[in-house]
């Protein structure tokens, strides 16, 4: 999506695509941007974004975000919504397509249709968001971590995370904090 944004002195903006859709916002005027009021669950995410914008306190901005993204994504399907809930659970391919009543053969392709991601890629995406941002809370131990993501031992964990941030979860969580100081 194209945004511009223009203003007279020092300005901050957060911008987020979030389709009418999910706003339930019946006008729009292409070019000119919303014209109607947003509903009151969208005028309440909005006024939590800008408050929590203005707190700099990342940890819980990014939580909102996320809360925010599984909002969308939940509403549409009903695998989608199975995955975000049952998110630390072996999830099979056979187990999302008997949701979506569709063929195991025809639900991969589906789903990547709807998400632009294989059900794994989907899957192991949300799983690393959450390693990161329980990293960040930097209360649990990289065991405790380990075992809430389903992992068998720490060193599988490590490995795993290692190959999708390129650093290892001690590394990142200490790369955070030393961010901070």
């Amino acid at each position: 999506c194209e945004h511009r944004f223009r203003s007279i002195g020092r300005n901050e903006c957060l911008v987020l695509d979030v389709p009418l859709h999910a706003m339930k916002i019946d006008e729009y005027r292409a070019g000119s941007g919303i014209e109607a009021a947003l509903d009151p669950f969208w005028s309440s995410i909005r006024y939590l974004l800008t408050e929590e914008a203005k707190a700099g306190t990342a940890n819980s901005l990014h939580m909102l975000v996320q809360y925010i993204k599984e909002k969308l994504q939940s509403h549409n399907y009903a695998s989608i919504a199975y995955i975000h809930s049952h998110l630390f659970e072996r999830l099979t391919i056979k187990k999302l397509a008997e949701i979506e009543h569709y063929h195991p053969a025809y639900y991969s392709s589906w789903f990547k249709k709807q998400t632009g991601k294989s059900p794994h890629n989907y899957i192991a995406d949300l799983r690393l968001e959450e390693a990161k941002r329980m990293l960040m809370e930097r209360n649990e131990t990289l065991t405790v971590v380990s075992e809430a993501l389903g992992f068998q031992n720490l060193s599988s964990f490590t490995r795993w995370f290692t190959k999708s941030t390129g650093m290892p979860p001690r590394l990142y969580r200490n790369t955070l904090y030393s961010d901070k100081k």
